[in-house]
């Protein structure tokens, strides 16, 4: 082979080489990125999961801590206006004047041993509030109650007997529960803990009729009705929970609790 031939033979070799290296050189990098961009997506991909799962933990949390600022701010609004516990100054005050308007009208009362969360607990071993005589339809001894409630039902008493109740027939003043209704328990305490309620079961007039709620109420007993509107109208009261708006949790008595404020006493 000529001279010319050998060096246009090893220049061909040499650009076939030179070609197989690049395509060679060309895979492995085409590899290479694949590999990396793979890579790059897998990370962003693990990222993405865990900055997710980290703002729904984040969201979770939030929610549970707005949900119990919520029932918090429930419940202080569930207690009557200037409630606190351990009782405040205006509790305090409220409650020595509370004593001094049962003094006033002429009111055996005693003082109680402090129960839960009743500001001032007393009893009256008459059980004649404002003319009117209140009985245990069951359990014996003193029944325990705020003074609050003692002076309202003093206050009550004369629209009792101008409608013709003598009597009260009652269930339970104190228990340290929560708020019950519409068949629902309510995270936060009932009335009947601050000693301030009272379930009332019947009421009898002055010929000796005794109005049940349960059985008497949904039939239309004009007692029953006369009471539960003269209560409500007097706004001493809260409104009083009975067999027509609170068939579930109410529908045997009469639920009814002081219109108490505290703040007045400030």
């Amino acid at each position: 082979m000529s001279r010319v031939g050998v060096a246009l033979l090893v220049t061909v070799l040499g650009v076939s080489a030179y070609a197989a290296t690049a395509t060679t050189k060309s895979k492995k990098s085409a590899k290479s990125a694949k590999t990396a961009k793979t890579a790059h997506v897998a990370s962003r991909a693990k990222h993405k999961h865990t900055h997710s799962s980290r703002k729904k933990s984040h969201t979770k949390a939030g929610k549970q801590v707005a949900l119990t600022n919520v029932t918090r701010r429930s419940a202080d609004q569930h207690m009557p206006n200037g409630w606190a516990w351990p009782p405040n100054d205006a509790m305090k005050s409220a409650e020595t004047a509370c004593e001094q308007s049962l003094d006033g009208i002429g009111l055996t009362w005693e003082r109680a041993t402090p129960e839960g969360r009743i500001a001032d607990p007393v009893y009256v071993p008459a059980m004649e509030i404002g003319g009117i005589k209140y009985t245990r339809s069951y359990g014996k001894g003193p029944t325990r109650m705020d003074c609050e409630l003692v002076q309202t039902l003093a206050q009550i008493g004369p629209d009792l007997t101008a409608l013709g109740v003598r009597e009260v027939q009652f269930g339970s003043v104190y228990r340290n529960t929560n708020v019950r209704v519409h068949g629902a328990t309510l995270p936060f305490l009932s009335r009947h803990a601050l000693g301030i309620a009272m379930d009332i079961k019947a009421f009898v007039d002055d010929k000796g009729r005794v109005a049940n709620v349960e059985l008497d109420y949904l039939k239309g007993d004009p007692l029953l009705h006369g009471i539960e509107d003269k209560i409500n109208a007097t706004h001493k009261f809260r409104t009083v929970l009975t067999p027509g708006n609170d068939p579930l949790s109410h529908y045997d008595h009469f639920h009814i609790e002081a219109a108490v404020d505290f703040t007045a006493f400030r």
